[in-house]
Protein backbone atom coordinates (compact mmCIF):
# COMPACT_ATOMS: atom_id res chain seq x y z
CA UNK A 1 0.00 0.00 0.00
CA UNK A 2 1.71 3.17 -1.19
CA UNK A 3 -0.13 5.38 1.25
CA UNK A 4 1.08 3.30 4.24
CA UNK A 5 4.65 3.97 3.22
CA UNK A 6 3.91 7.69 3.09
CA UNK A 7 2.36 7.61 6.56
CA UNK A 8 5.35 5.82 7.99
CA UNK A 9 7.68 8.31 6.38
CA UNK A 10 5.64 11.11 7.92
CA UNK A 11 6.05 9.55 11.36
CA UNK A 12 9.77 9.20 10.78
CA UNK A 13 9.95 12.92 10.04
CA UNK A 14 7.88 13.62 13.12
CA UNK A 15 10.50 11.80 15.16
CA UNK A 16 13.28 13.69 13.46
CA UNK A 17 11.68 17.01 14.27
CA UNK A 18 11.36 16.33 18.02
CA UNK A 19 14.96 16.14 19.27
CA UNK A 20 14.07 18.25 22.28
CA UNK A 21 11.73 15.55 23.57
CA UNK A 22 14.43 12.94 23.22
CA UNK A 23 16.86 15.21 25.03
CA UNK A 24 14.42 15.56 27.91
CA UNK A 25 14.19 11.80 28.16
CA UNK A 26 17.93 11.45 28.71
CA UNK A 27 17.67 13.85 31.62
CA UNK A 28 15.03 11.68 33.27
CA UNK A 29 16.51 8.17 33.58
CA UNK A 30 13.60 7.00 35.71
CA UNK A 31 11.04 7.66 32.99
CA UNK A 32 9.78 4.51 31.30
CA UNK A 33 10.76 4.00 27.66
CA UNK A 34 8.07 3.31 25.12
CA UNK A 35 7.76 1.40 21.89
CA UNK A 36 5.87 2.74 18.87
CA UNK A 37 6.86 -0.11 16.55
CA UNK A 38 4.03 -1.06 14.26
CA UNK A 39 3.43 -3.28 11.22
CA UNK A 40 0.94 -2.52 8.49
CA UNK A 41 -0.14 -5.08 5.92
CA UNK A 42 -2.82 -5.54 3.32
CA UNK A 43 -3.41 -6.12 -0.38
CA UNK A 44 -0.24 -8.16 -0.56
CA UNK A 45 1.96 -5.33 0.74
CA UNK A 46 3.43 -4.57 4.12
CA UNK A 47 5.37 -1.83 5.88
CA UNK A 48 6.83 -1.38 9.33
CA UNK A 49 8.14 1.33 11.63
CA UNK A 50 10.59 0.63 14.44
CA UNK A 51 11.14 3.21 17.19
CA UNK A 52 11.95 1.41 20.42
CA UNK A 53 13.31 3.05 23.53
CA UNK A 54 11.77 6.51 23.05
CA UNK A 55 9.65 8.52 25.47
CA UNK A 56 6.55 6.49 26.35
CA UNK A 57 4.15 9.42 25.86
CA UNK A 58 5.65 10.17 22.47
CA UNK A 59 5.43 6.54 21.45
CA UNK A 60 1.75 6.51 22.36
CA UNK A 61 1.11 9.67 20.35
CA UNK A 62 2.83 8.23 17.29
CA UNK A 63 0.80 5.05 17.41
CA UNK A 64 -2.40 7.05 17.87
CA UNK A 65 -1.64 9.21 14.84
CA UNK A 66 -0.84 6.23 12.63
CA UNK A 67 -3.77 4.12 13.76
CA UNK A 68 -6.16 7.04 13.36
CA UNK A 69 -5.10 8.16 9.92
CA UNK A 70 -4.90 4.78 8.25
CA UNK A 71 -8.60 4.32 8.89
CA UNK A 72 -9.50 7.78 7.62
CA UNK A 73 -9.02 8.31 3.90
CA UNK A 74 -9.26 12.10 4.16
CA UNK A 75 -6.66 12.23 6.92
CA UNK A 76 -4.34 9.96 4.93
CA UNK A 77 -4.56 12.28 1.92
CA UNK A 78 -3.94 15.34 4.08
CA UNK A 79 -0.89 13.79 5.72
CA UNK A 80 0.43 12.60 2.38
CA UNK A 81 0.08 16.07 0.89
CA UNK A 82 1.88 17.66 3.84
CA UNK A 83 4.60 15.06 3.63
CA UNK A 84 5.11 15.67 -0.09
CA UNK A 85 5.44 19.41 0.53
CA UNK A 86 7.92 18.81 3.33
CA UNK A 87 10.14 16.45 1.35
CA UNK A 88 9.70 18.20 -2.01
CA UNK A 89 9.02 21.91 -1.40
CA UNK A 90 7.68 23.70 -4.50
CA UNK A 91 10.28 25.44 -6.65
CA UNK A 92 9.78 28.60 -8.68
CA UNK A 93 9.89 28.47 -12.47
CA UNK A 94 10.41 31.99 -13.79
CA UNK A 95 10.73 33.34 -17.31
CA UNK A 96 11.64 36.59 -19.01
CA UNK A 97 9.36 38.65 -21.25
CA UNK A 98 10.20 41.75 -23.30
CA UNK A 99 7.62 44.53 -23.50
CA UNK A 100 7.30 47.93 -25.22
CA UNK A 101 8.32 47.36 -28.88
CA UNK A 102 9.78 50.82 -29.52
CA UNK A 103 12.13 50.71 -26.51
CA UNK A 104 12.11 47.17 -25.08
CA UNK A 105 12.12 46.57 -21.33
CA UNK A 106 12.30 43.32 -19.35
CA UNK A 107 9.57 41.81 -17.19
CA UNK A 108 10.07 38.75 -14.96
CA UNK A 109 7.05 36.45 -14.74
CA UNK A 110 6.65 33.83 -12.01
CA UNK A 111 3.83 31.44 -13.05
CA UNK A 112 4.61 28.96 -10.26
CA UNK A 113 3.21 28.65 -6.72
CA UNK A 114 6.57 29.25 -5.03
CA UNK A 115 8.29 32.53 -4.19
CA UNK A 116 11.30 33.21 -6.42
CA UNK A 117 14.29 34.93 -4.81
CA UNK A 118 17.59 36.46 -5.85
CA UNK A 119 16.85 36.45 -9.57
CA UNK A 120 19.51 37.49 -12.06
CA UNK A 121 19.03 38.35 -15.71
CA UNK A 122 21.32 39.47 -18.51
CA UNK A 123 20.93 40.69 -22.09
CA UNK A 124 23.72 40.86 -24.72
CA UNK A 125 22.97 42.43 -28.11
CA UNK A 126 25.16 43.27 -31.11
CA UNK A 127 24.22 45.96 -33.63
CA UNK A 128 24.43 44.52 -37.16
CA UNK A 129 24.57 48.07 -38.51
CA UNK A 130 27.95 48.40 -36.84
CA UNK A 131 29.65 45.06 -37.61
CA UNK A 132 33.09 46.49 -36.86
CA UNK A 133 32.16 47.10 -33.23
CA UNK A 134 33.83 44.52 -30.99
CA UNK A 135 31.55 45.17 -28.01
CA UNK A 136 27.81 44.53 -27.61
CA UNK A 137 25.37 47.26 -26.64
CA UNK A 138 26.12 48.09 -23.01
CA UNK A 139 23.19 46.63 -21.06
CA UNK A 140 24.04 46.02 -17.37
CA UNK A 141 23.22 42.68 -15.77
CA UNK A 142 20.15 43.08 -13.55
CA UNK A 143 18.90 41.52 -10.31
CA UNK A 144 15.50 41.22 -8.65
CA UNK A 145 15.11 40.46 -4.93
CA UNK A 146 11.96 38.34 -4.76
CA UNK A 147 8.70 37.70 -6.54
CA UNK A 148 5.54 36.00 -5.30
CA UNK A 149 3.96 33.19 -7.27
CA UNK A 150 1.61 34.12 -10.12
CA UNK A 151 2.92 37.68 -10.30
CA UNK A 152 5.32 39.67 -12.43
CA UNK A 153 8.09 42.14 -11.68
CA UNK A 154 9.25 45.13 -13.69
CA UNK A 155 9.51 46.64 -16.17
CA UNK A 156 13.29 46.97 -16.05
CA UNK A 157 14.64 49.35 -18.69
CA UNK A 158 17.29 47.80 -20.93
CA UNK A 159 18.03 50.95 -22.90
CA UNK A 160 19.10 54.17 -21.24
CA UNK A 161 20.01 57.58 -22.58
CA UNK A 162 23.64 56.50 -22.89
CA UNK A 163 23.23 53.26 -24.84
CA UNK A 164 20.18 54.25 -26.91
CA UNK A 165 21.96 57.38 -28.15
CA UNK A 166 24.20 55.08 -30.19
CA UNK A 167 21.21 53.56 -31.99
CA UNK A 168 19.24 54.91 -34.93
CA UNK A 169 15.78 53.88 -36.18
CA UNK A 170 15.93 50.63 -38.10
CA UNK A 171 19.15 49.33 -36.53
CA UNK A 172 18.94 45.56 -36.18
CA UNK A 173 20.14 44.08 -32.90
CA UNK A 174 20.89 40.38 -32.50
CA UNK A 175 21.78 38.57 -29.32
CA UNK A 176 20.50 36.64 -26.33
CA UNK A 177 19.08 36.94 -22.84
CA UNK A 178 19.12 34.72 -19.76
CA UNK A 179 17.45 34.48 -16.38
CA UNK A 180 17.97 32.24 -13.34
CA UNK A 181 17.67 32.05 -9.57
CA UNK A 182 19.25 29.76 -6.92
CA UNK A 183 16.12 27.68 -6.27
CA UNK A 184 14.52 27.84 -9.72
CA UNK A 185 13.49 24.60 -11.42
CA UNK A 186 15.66 25.60 -14.38
CA UNK A 187 17.48 28.48 -15.98
CA UNK A 188 16.25 29.95 -19.25
CA UNK A 189 17.99 31.56 -22.18
CA UNK A 190 16.56 33.25 -25.24
CA UNK A 191 17.54 34.38 -28.69
CA UNK A 192 16.57 38.05 -29.08
CA UNK A 193 16.05 40.18 -32.18
CA UNK A 194 15.21 43.89 -32.02
CA UNK A 195 14.67 46.36 -34.84
CA UNK A 196 15.20 49.63 -33.03
CA UNK A 197 12.10 51.79 -32.89
CA UNK A 198 9.82 49.12 -34.37
CA UNK A 199 9.80 45.91 -32.34
CA UNK A 200 11.22 42.43 -32.48
CA UNK A 201 10.91 39.00 -30.92
CA UNK A 202 12.46 36.51 -28.53
CA UNK A 203 12.52 32.71 -28.49
CA UNK A 204 13.50 30.20 -25.84
CA UNK A 205 16.80 28.65 -26.87
CA UNK A 206 16.12 25.40 -25.04
CA UNK A 207 19.47 25.54 -23.25
CA UNK A 208 18.89 23.98 -19.77
CA UNK A 209 21.87 25.89 -18.35
CA UNK A 210 20.45 29.25 -19.37
CA UNK A 211 23.67 30.46 -20.98
CA UNK A 212 24.01 33.56 -23.14
CA UNK A 213 24.68 32.82 -26.79
CA UNK A 214 27.62 34.71 -28.30
CA UNK A 215 29.14 34.80 -31.78
CA UNK A 216 31.53 31.87 -32.18
CA UNK A 217 34.30 34.35 -32.99
CA UNK A 218 34.23 37.96 -31.90
CA UNK A 219 35.60 39.21 -35.20
CA UNK A 220 33.86 41.08 -37.99
CA UNK A 221 33.49 37.84 -39.97
CA UNK A 222 32.32 35.94 -36.89
CA UNK A 223 29.69 38.56 -36.08
CA UNK A 224 28.45 38.72 -39.67
CA UNK A 225 28.01 34.95 -39.68
CA UNK A 226 26.19 35.20 -36.34
CA UNK A 227 23.77 37.75 -37.79
CA UNK A 228 23.22 35.70 -40.94
CA UNK A 229 22.47 32.44 -39.13
CA UNK A 230 20.43 34.00 -36.37
CA UNK A 231 16.97 34.29 -37.93
CA UNK A 232 17.33 30.95 -39.70
CA UNK A 233 17.86 29.26 -36.33
CA UNK A 234 14.38 30.09 -35.03
CA UNK A 235 11.15 29.02 -36.74
CA UNK A 236 8.49 31.72 -37.01
CA UNK A 237 6.06 29.89 -34.73
CA UNK A 238 8.60 29.91 -31.89
CA UNK A 239 9.09 33.68 -31.93
CA UNK A 240 7.35 35.59 -29.15
CA UNK A 241 6.79 39.20 -30.27
CA UNK A 242 7.93 42.04 -28.05
CA UNK A 243 4.52 43.26 -27.03
CA UNK A 244 2.22 44.29 -24.25
CA UNK A 245 2.36 43.69 -20.52
CA UNK A 246 2.03 40.02 -19.47
CA UNK A 247 -1.51 38.64 -19.53
CA UNK A 248 -3.00 35.69 -17.58
CA UNK A 249 -2.05 33.37 -20.46
CA UNK A 250 1.60 34.14 -19.75
CA UNK A 251 1.34 32.25 -16.47
CA UNK A 252 1.32 28.98 -18.39
CA UNK A 253 4.21 29.42 -20.86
Amino acid sequence: MKRDHKMLAFIAIYLFLTPSLSAQVTKQPTQQAGNCSINVSGNGNSASLSCKGIDATLAKQIQTILNGTRENEAAVKELSAKLDQFIHPPQPDIFLKLVYPEAPAAVIVNPSDAVARDMKYAVELWNSSQPDGNDPVQIPTGTFDWLKGHTEGGPMALFTASNSSLLKPGDKLYGSASINCPTCVRARSYLVYIEWGKGGWMADSGDPKGMLIFPAKNTREGRMQYFHQFEQAVAADRRVPIGAWPTPSDYNP
